[in-house]
């Protein structure tokens, strides 16, 4: 089961070896400082800019658009908070050995590690979740920096030496569940409290 779900019949490894043939020296500084935006931080962050928005417009703003900040903001907390008790919980039942202990002669020790990483990967979890979310509520130009920011997070996860692939797409699905639980959370809490007609 585990050579099926986990090694992909040695294509895991395969396409992490192809993949981190793209890193470079300075990758693993750069990996270091940009990962946490694609951690708890980035939501922090944009639950901070979304409040502050509000707090910029509230008085201007038409009710559609403090609907959509509600909808969206509800919609976050509940996918976040999906999203990240799966991560770390099952990285943690896991224990998914790193690329640098497996391949030794090819991957640079990550020292001291970033966090416990595993499958599900963090990184494309959180960047999967974030685009999904937001998606709808942004014009055409945001989605193409959304689009480069989703594949920034989960190309960088492997080329750095971090993740493994399996790991990558266990997290872009934990993300994207994530995301439509959030989605289903705050539509079914509109229907809910809207007053009956």
């Amino acid at each position: 089961m585990e050579e099926l779900l986990y090694n992909w019949f040695g294509l895991n490894e395969w396409i992490f070896s192809v993949l981190y043939m793209l890193n470079f020296a300075a990758l693993d500084m750069v990996w270091r400082i940009g990962s946490y935006g694609y951690s708890y931080w980035a939501v922090a962050g944009v639950v901070t800019v979304v409040c502050f928005r509000y707090m910029r417009i509230r008085h201007t703003a038409t009710e559609r658009q403090l609907e959509s900040m509600g909808e969206f903001l509800a919609g976050l907390i509940m996918a976040f908070s999906l999203v990240w008790c799966v991560v770390y919980t099952f990285q943690n039942i896991t224990l998914m050995p790193r690329p640098w202990a497996v391949l030794p002669g090819m991957v640079a020790v990550q020292t001291p590690p970033l966090w416990h990483e595993g499958l599900p990967a963090s990184a494309p979890a959180i960047a999967i979740m974030l685009v999904c979310l937001a998606w709808a509520h942004v014009g055409h130009q945001a989605r193409r920096w959304l689009t480069i920011y989703a594949v920034a997070g989960c190309l960088l996860s492997v080329v750095s030496g971090v993740n493994w692939p399996v790991e990558i797409v266990a997290g872009a699905a934990v993300g994207w569940m994530g995301a439509r639980f959030g989605q289903w959370y705050a539509h079914f809490g509109r229907r809910t409290v809207a007053p009956k007609t």
